[in-house]
């Protein structure tokens, strides 16, 4: 990622902070409008509603322009590799081109020729294996799995597009799937994934983007842990079937010892990512806990029929409620409004604004120097003179 691009980032990050300090009551009005003045905004930010109106008219227009290519030309199917890999490089030029003009940096456009982009060279990777040299199973298929892990890498890499790091992550996970043991391997990848992931989430040194991706490797690890511990999906062999090993496995299923673990597992995996994020003070791994505690129930609806899946979401959803309002009443009878360091005051309105008092030095350091206010000068114009209907000036 290019220099001017993560000075941008830091200070739109600084903006977004000081918003989130002025609506948690912590700055007053004055000091909000000296921040904004002081790191003025480099890139147009659009709303998140026009991003994506331009991600999808991006989208049909490139899609179009291919499509007609592929219509006038005709190329054979062994020769198809080279059109896509014309039109994909193509592309990604236009990605980098947008990236590189301020404003329309972040409209859409980027996300868009990018993504693309890139699968249109993973498409062109397959044709070139399987019609012009023939690479058959499973190494062919293996190769376009680690070509489209590497590009999706690099590209959230070079932009900084948490979705494309997602990309990476799941085409690795499918590759691994397909390899012996590809159960074991998503546990072990996915502890492994979100340990590095997590020690980059808050690094200072790390564009703000790229933070944001080490955040969403941090989830993708832990969803395929779930995944693969899950005993619903090892009840219907959903990692072999993802890898095409499904009929190397025997027909009998699991064994007794295998559906312990994975009923323990399905039961505290959920208990153990909340609690990580309740000590590390992280509401995002305090969402994905409750979201695979709703899983976990909605599993055990599967097995045990205690009553409708409606009925046990909604009770699900009126247990979380009521303990959110339990906690919250506890919390506010304590000392100050306040146990064990925890408060039930929402300082912040998200994650990223409570990380960013924390970077506020780092953020400071790195961002652009603030544009010195030009002093007011004397400007003569003349004056004036006379009356009842007459006038000169002077």
């Amino acid at each position: 990622m290019k220099g001017e691009w993560v000075a941008a980032e830091r200070i739109e990050e600084v903006r977004a902070a000081a918003r989130g300090w002025k609506r948690a009551g912590t700055i007053g009005e004055g000091a909000f409008e000296e921040i904004l003045r002081r790191y003025p905004e480099v890139r147009t930010l659009p709303a998140p509603l026009w991003r994506v109106l331009t991600f999808v008219l991006g989208s049909f227009v490139l899609l179009a322009v291919f499509g007609a290519f592929v219509l006038s030309a005709r190329p054979n199917v062994s020769g198809a590799w080279v059109l896509c890999a014309v039109f994909g490089t193509a592309f990604l030029a236009v990605a980098e081109v947008q990236a590189r003009t301020p404003p329309l940096a972040l409209r859409g456009g980027v996300e868009a020729a990018g993504f693309w982009g890139i699968a249109i060279l993973i498409g062109g990777l397959f044709l070139l294996l399987e019609e012009s040299l023939h690479v058959g199973e499973p190494a062919g298929p293996n190769l376009v799995l680690l070509g489209a892990a590497a590009l999706f890498a690099l590209g959230a890499w070079r932009w900084g597009n948490a979705a494309f790091a997602g990309f990476a992550a799941g085409a690795l996970f499918v590759l691994l799937a397909r390899a012996p043991h590809g159960r074991l391997l998503w546990v072990v990848a996915g502890v492994a994934l979100s340990a590095f992931a997590e020690r980059f989430a808050d690094r200072p040194s790390w564009a703000p983007s790229h933070r944001v991706c080490a955040r969403g490797l941090v989830v993708c690890g832990i969803a395929a842990v779930y995944a693969a511990v899950n005993c619903w999906s090892l009840d219907h062999r959903v990692i072999e079937e993802l890898g095409g090993r499904s009929r190397a496995l025997p027909e009998s299923g699991p064994g007794e010892g295998a559906w312990v673990v994975a009923i323990l597992a399905t039961a505290l995996v959920p208990v153990a990512v909340f609690l990580r994020g309740v000590v590390r003070r992280r509401t995002l791994l305090v969402d994905t806990g409750l979201v695979l505690a709703a899983l976990s129930l909605v599993t055990l609806r599967e097995y045990v029929h205690v009553a409708s899946l409606g009925v046990v979401l909604a009770a699900a959803g009126a247990l979380l409620v009521g303990g959110a309002l339990a906690v919250n009443r506890w919390l506010r009878r304590g000392a100050g409004g306040e146990r064990g360091g925890f408060t039930a005051d929402a300082l912040f309105t998200d994650e990223t604004a409570f990380r960013a008092v924390e970077l506020v030095p780092v953020l400071a350091a790195h961002a652009p120097a603030a544009k010195a206010p030009e002093e007011p000068g004397f400007s003569g114009g003349g004056g004036g003179f006379g009356g009842g209907g007459a006038g000169s000036s002077y």
